[in-house]
């Protein structure tokens, strides 16, 4: 019998909400409550909270003129906007039993399916041979690469597509048939399924930003109590602005009786007739549940004799490997699938085309337009990776996201230094070192004196990087993805250089 913090549907976290967040000793109430049938279905699901994650986006400007390192500049796009959804820690908990229960039954029907190994996202598939392991994005990317690799005596076309909206655009019907249908409950969701279902499909939820407005003369933060480090305290404290609600500890906007007492006016009922809120732990099973025939249709087109293709998704990312004759056959194939199976859309722009081939006695690859056949001078791009016949690389948005995250972490770190009243003015390097270079990349649990913690370590950025090396190794034949961060110890060092450099001067200018 398993300890009740062992369960694997249980996961708990600590972001601030309406109510406090779950901890150890609520784990027996909380899954006595959760596996109740007749319980869930009379559940009173709180409002989501809703957030919108702006990404930024850069491309090169291939029209403008070149800088002093004679490189195109980079003009900054319109940010992507990500409408993300976070369920109360109670509703968060049921989210996440209702997904394993159901992971569960579509990982035993997918092993009935052809497609089983083209849905790759969300799912814990086995790396070979190495138990406990699974793969991720990087060995997904390999099995890809590895397919054109391993028929570059044929001419190759391979689609890249992006559904439009994924989550946002789910059919309710769709899914809710997709879901008895995993469920083995005819065309009829049980009482509590259903109970879960309408909580997504009639959605509720709080703006997080009016709800930070409403209390934050009044946040709910936890500190250790004075003289007995073991004691938590729990107390309401103003905190200025958003961002510095995780420095703050912050772990619950407003109690319960609260919102329901003052705050009712911040609910709004969504409107949308389809779509899900992207955020919780069901929305990604119910994802791979709704694809579930188009997978089906998509794998046999490519098993078909006359294609012989390979199929892959990734989510919302879909990528399939054709013969070159088969080309126009495969995205048409593709869009009205996408279309009239699932009612969703791939916008013309979203998809992409290249070709591999031989090229005076080179294997390369290269993208082309779709209409004209005109080259591009870009290679395959696909889950972080890009390819060129030759070898595989991270891509460089990777990196570059990296760099300006160790920009922003040396800027604030110089700023508490010198402005904030709660600490020293000194930089903790030790922390700097830990995210950005070698010496905080290797992943280890974390020990607590003696004892273990069963916390872990997780690495950084470099981490990610050694494992799609030692991954890519064979397939590239060198440390070909390794040597593309080679420069990142000299750029953190000339960052902390700077940032030493510029604290320095505020001391001497506070000592004169």
């Amino acid at each position: 019998m398993k300890n009740k913090e062992e369960q694997p549907w249980v996961k708990l976290k600590k972001y601030p909400h309406i109510g406090f967040p779950l901890e150890h000793k609520d784990i027996s109430k909380l899954e006595n409550y959760i596996t109740d049938e007749t319980k869930i279905a009379k559940h009173s699901f709180l409002p989501f909270l809703h957030r919108t994650i702006f990404q930024r986006k850069f491309r090169a400007n291939n029209t403008g003129l070149l800088n002093k390192s004679k490189k195109r500049t980079r003009v900054k796009l319109d940010d992507k906007a990500r409408e993300i959804f976070f369920a109360s820690h109670f509703d968060a908990q049921i989210y996440s039993y209702y997904s394993y229960l159901l992971s569960k039954k579509y990982e035993s029907l997918l092993k009935k399916k052809s497609f089983n190994k083209a849905v790759v996202a969300y799912r814990k598939i086995e790396i070979l041979g190495k138990k406990g392991k699974h793969k991720c994005n990087i060995d997904f990317a390999l099995e890809t690469f590895q397919f054109i690799k391993d028929n570059q005596d044929n001419d190759l076309t391979v689609i890249v597509a992006d559904i439009t909206k994924f989550f946002d655009r789910l059919d309710h019907k769709i899914l809710k048939q997709k879901w008895a249908e995993v469920w083995d409950a005819s065309t009829t969701l049980p009482k509590d399924h259903f109970r879960v279902y309408k909580s997504l499909v009639n959605m509720r939820y709080v703006n997080e930003d009016l709800l930070f407005r409403n209390y934050r003369d009044r946040i709910w933060v936890k500190t250790m109590t004075e003289n007995d480090p073991k004691t938590p305290d729990k107390h309401q404290k103003p905190i200025k602005h958003k961002r510095f609600l995780k420095d703050n500890n912050a772990i619950a906007y407003c109690d319960k009786p609260d919102f329901f007492k003052n705050s009712l006016n911040l609910i709004t009922k969504s409107t949308r007739t389809e779509g899900i809120p992207q955020g919780t732990a069901l929305s990604a099973t119910l994802a791979n549940i709704y694809m579930l025939d188009f997978d089906q249709k998509v794998q046999d087109f490519i098993d078909s004799k006359s294609v012989q293709g390979f199929y892959q998704r990734y989510s919302d990312d879909l990528i399939i490997v054709v013969p070159r004759g088969k080309q126009a056959e495969a995205i048409k194939r593709l869009r009205d699938l996408v279309e009239h199976e699932v009612k969703l859309e791939i916008h013309p722009d979203k998809t992409k085309v290249y070709h591999f081939e031989q090229k005076n006695g080179k294997f390369v690859g290269f993208e082309i337009d779709e209409k004209s056949g005109d080259v591009k001078n870009k290679t395959l791009e696909y889950l972080g990776f890009e390819y060129n016949g030759q070898r595989a690389l991270i891509k460089t948005a990777g990196y570059s996201k990296f760099n300006r995250s160790m920009k922003r972490a040396f800027k604030r770190a110089s700023s508490l230094a010198i402005n904030a009243d709660t600490t020293d003015d000194k930089i903790h390097k030790s922390s700097l070192f830990k995210r950005f270079t070698y010496k905080g990349s290797k992943r280890r649990m974390v020990f607590n004196g003696k004892t273990k913690t069963f916390r872990y370590d997780w690495g950084n950025y470099l981490s990610y990087v050694e494992k799609a090396n030692v991954t890519f190794n064979k397939f590239n034949g060198g440390d070909n993805i390794k040597k593309q961060s080679r420069k990142s110890w000299s750029r953190f060092n000339v960052l902390m250089a700077k940032t030493v450099r510029k604290v320095a001067r505020h001391k001497l200018g506070k000592i004169i």
